[in-house]
């Protein structure tokens, strides 16, 4: 059976009506929540909200389908709509990256979110019809489908843990910076238009869309019922994006459980494939599909909150002490204001930058505004000073005011950028690097070794998203892997 026309709609009248009033409503007050003292918890209710209220009109959908169409199609639905959002939660770590690279005010980011995978869902629209087609007339083609997707499985599985979500992400959000160009140099990064903001969002969404998208051909090949799957869950999406901004680094098996889910629907779409051409081969059914995606979400969240609430490991400890000594740059026993103007002037004077230059009050005012940050989250005792057991404390646990961090660590990135970028090309090479970490007591063997690392995406120099990615990781994450503990030369 078929959905009916007064199905699709009423479900597009009432996606329409929604998104009208989330962008009516969070225009008003979510912008001034967002800036406020309490925008943790606010930004978090309020995402939380929505969400819930996107993922009940995908719920109403499937009923609706189920009712006039068929259980088995409303299964079908929903499976697919599961392994879409699934696998587009993949897409929020690229998203972080650009907004935090270009330094997007967290006000603009709903509007920006919601034009980039507007774009999105025209581009996956032509290539939903083309792929149902394609297949519908070409059964073979469900061979290559279920090679790409397990190919996709494995190297999700070996790039699994932080280290790796670190690279594929970064270096996917550095390839569309590149496309857009590279705003002005020492500008407000805030101000990028918002058209090629959003399109950096829709390049990388179309580019992961060719994981998902074939999983759910591996369910059905009804080309409206993909392109409802892929709208529903990316509307739904942009309000995650706010929720997960948060733990992002917490989310240490999402590529295991990702890669699990492409594995299974890359076996389903083979079994179809072989059925098809006359060979045995088990139908999987719609409602087990929603079994096993629905099982490993929740072992995937499960295993992310136990890791992250076991108690630390005493490598995890060492690595936390050290990058402690890092930000104490007088080395008292506590990270105070006073430690950023030290290590300010230090910078200053290795790169020949006057005190009151323009580079060497861009890196004051960074310094500042990052140990104002990093102090409301992990001044335990409000003694205006943070000890070395409240650093290593903190490190790893959820912040309240995230878009606040978020926003600080991206400036600190472009400013210790501005003091050392001796060339002006906006970026920083091994030299000026080595330069850099030096100011931090590295050697210059030591910060070769670590500019290889966090050079993710293998260009030669160090740009701003790298740099960023890296500095959000020595705050934010405990892991001993990936680039949080280079960020300052530290290894």
């Amino acid at each position: 059976m078929t959905v009916p026309a007064w199905v699709w709609a009423v479900a597009a009248a009432a996606l329409i009506a929604v998104i009208a009033a989330e962008i009516a409503l969070t225009g008003r007050a979510g912008s001034g929540t967002v800036r406020s003292g309490a925008s943790g918890a606010g930004s978090a209710r309020q995402a939380t909200a929505w969400v819930v209220v996107y993922v009940a009109l995908a719920a109403a959908f499937g009923l609706a389908v189920g009712v006039t169409a068929g259980w088995v199609t409303a299964g079908q639905f929903y499976a697919g709509y599961l392994t879409e959002y699934s696998l587009s939660l993949d897409n929020l770590f690229v998203f972080y990256v650009i907004m935090t690279w270009f330094a997007v005010p967290a006000a603009r980011r709903p509007r920006i979110l919601l034009l980039g995978i507007g774009l999105a869902l025209v581009m996956r629209s032509v290539l939903i019809v083309a792929g149902a087609a394609a297949l519908n007339h070409f059964g073979w083609l469900f061979y290559p489908l279920a090679g790409i997707l397990v190919w996709t499985a494995v190297g999700l599985f070996l790039r699994s843990g932080v280290r790796g979500q670190d690279e594929r992400h970064t270096r996917q959000a550095s390839r569309q910076r590149r496309r857009l160009g590279r705003p002005g140099r020492q500008t407000a990064w805030g101000s990028a238009p918002a058209l090629l903001l959003a399109g950096a969002i829709g390049l990388a969404d179309l580019v992961f869309a060719f994981d998902s998208i074939p999983a759910v051909f591996g369910i059905t090949t009804s080309a409206a019922l993909v392109v409802a799957c892929n709208v529903f869950a990316l509307m739904a999406l942009r309000q995650l994006y706010e929720l997960a901004a948060g733990v992002l680094g917490r989310m240490t098996y999402l590529n295991t459980g990702l890669a699990v889910v492409c594995a299974f629907i890359g076996v389903t779409l083979l079994l179809r494939a072989l059925h098809g051409s006359g060979v045995w081969g088990v139908q999987i059914p719609a409602w087990l599909s929603v079994l096993v995606v629905v099982a490993v979400l929740l072992a995937t969240v499960v295993a992310g909150w136990r890791h992250g609430r076991r108690p630390l490991s005493a490598a995890e400890r060492a690595v936390l002490e050290r990058r402690f000594a890092v930000v104490d740059t007088d080395g008292n026993g506590v990270w105070q204001r006073d430690d950023g103007q030290l290590v300010t002037r230090r910078l200053c004077e290795a790169f020949g930058h006057g005190a009151d230059s323009p580079a060497g009050q861009a890196m004051a005012t960074a310094q500042r505004d990052l140990f104002d940050a990093m102090l409301s989250h992990m001044d335990a005792d409000g003694d205006r000073v943070i000890t070395r057991n409240e650093f290593v404390t903190a490190v790893g646990q959820g912040m309240e005011d995230r878009p606040r961090f978020d926003a600080t660590v991206g400036t600190t990135a472009l400013s210790l950028i501005r003091v050392a970028d001796q060339d002006g090309n906006g970026v920083l090479d091994a030299s000026e690097y080595t330069r850099l970490a030096a100011v931090y007591g590295v050697r210059a063997d030591e910060a070769e070794r670590n500019f290889g690392r966090l050079d993710q995406d293998r260009n030669g120099v160090l740009d701003a998203a790298e740099l960023t990615l890296a500095i959000s990781r020595f705050f934010a994450s405990h892991e001993p892997g990936g680039p949080g503990p280079l960020a300052f030369g530290q290894s």
